[in-house]
């Protein structure tokens, strides 16, 4: 009897190092971050998912931002909530603070292949409010873990932000 091997061939992580603030408290400057490359485009995205993206029309330079807004969906920013399709989306990793600071309404309708992406640090952070939404073709790995520093290691397999029901 002739047997067969299964070989199977997984894509390693590769590193990033966060650089800016716009994603704290979840990523501090300097964390360095085990990032698991996404095929383009990729199904395996989900909301609260925290990415590395291409710039805006750059394939050099890096974003990490969080997805909170997913294909197909409505997105609106007022009075300093996030709605998803009209219902508030609850980010229990913004620790209480607003999704919104501005005082202008806004609205995105997102493409079958874009997905919204905000940092956390919500003041401080170019991300889809002033770029627009992101193609998943742009969306080129899914934070695994930070795994430096030794004391701030965390797994970030899904911290998915609720919409209220």
């Amino acid at each position: 009897m002739h047997g067969f091997m299964d070989l199977r061939i997984y894509s390693l992580p590769w590193i990033y190092i966060v650089d800016g603030i716009s994603m704290n408290p979840a990523l501090q400057p300097n964390d360095i971050l085990l990032v698991r490359k996404l095929p383009a485009p990729s199904p395996d995205l989900h909301r609260g998912d925290i990415v590395i993206a291409n710039g805006p029309g750059s394939t050099n330079q890096y974003y990490v931002k969080r997805v909170v807004g997913m294909p197909g969906e409505l997105l609106v920013l007022e009075d300093g909530l996030l709605l998803i399709n009209g219902e508030r989306l609850h980010e229990t990793y913004l620790h209480g603070l607003p999704a919104y600071l501005g005082t202008e309404s806004y609205s995105w309708q997102m493409d079958g292949d874009h997905y919204f992406l905000m940092g956390d640090n919500r003041a401080h952070s170019t991300d889809s409010r002033d770029y627009g939404p992101v193609a998943s073709i742009a969306i080129i790995g899914r934070v695994s873990r930070r795994i430096w520093p030794p004391h701030r290691w965390r797994s970030f397999w899904r911290s998915v932000g609720q919409t209220e029901r």
